[in-house]
């Protein structure tokens, strides 16, 4: 008896895995996203010189891109839905509370862990009508590879469920901190599968 309800609870745990690693193709049926822009709560930085003011300041400037450049920064494209809404204040006042001492990691293998993503989550303050809300999670900044690994995340705006989860790479490029980093998420967002 034991057994079978151990092997009945691993069974759901790789479902409800899957559920989170699903294909982009999955969301198909989603019309609409409340999208917050990428939180850099998690976000490390790898063979950098520059400070962690100059890297928090980039970070606010980079969700501004969603509203200054729209067609090139589109999370509806990223995320394969219709359309989205943005909501972003939140993830630019959570950098005044990223701890300057731990932005940099001498680790260039630093990743983004489920319990982060459910954090990220968990904080979100619901906006929007939609039913799913929408968030990129920042991870490893690797100046010395020329790349920056973010993590698509689509969940239950109710809930909290994470349904849809992905981690994507893209390469840095561009003259700039702000822009740098931007190539690489911009990179990424067309990397989601």
């Amino acid at each position: 008896m034991k057994k079978n309800l151990l092997v009945a609870i691993v069974l759901v745990c790789m479902g409800a895995s899957q559920n989170a690693s699903a294909q982009k193709g999955d969301l198909k049926d989603i019309d609409h996203l409340s999208f917050y822009g990428v939180d850099f709560t998690y976000a490390k930085v790898y063979g950098a010189d520059e400070t962690a003011h100059q890297f928090l300041d980039a970070f606010i400037r980079i969700n501004d891109l969603f509203e200054s450049e729209p067609k090139t920064y589109s999370a509806s494209k990223a995320f394969g839905v219709r359309s989205d809404e943005l909501f972003n204040r939140q993830v630019k006042q959570d950098v005044d509370n990223i701890p300057r001492s731990e932005l940099f990691t001498d680790d260039n293998k630093y990743a983004v862990t489920d319990a982060d993503i459910d954090q990220v989550v968990a904080k979100i303050e619901k906006q929007g009508d939609s039913q799913y809300g929408a968030v990129i999670v920042a991870g490893l900044l690797n100046k010395t590879g020329n790349h920056g690994t973010f993590t698509f995340v689509v969940f239950d705006q109710d809930t909290k469920e994470v349904i849809f989860q992905q981690e994507a790479t893209g390469k840095a490029r561009g003259f700039g901190l702000r822009n740098f980093w931007a190539g690489a998420l911009r990179g990424a967002m067309k990397n989601v599968r």
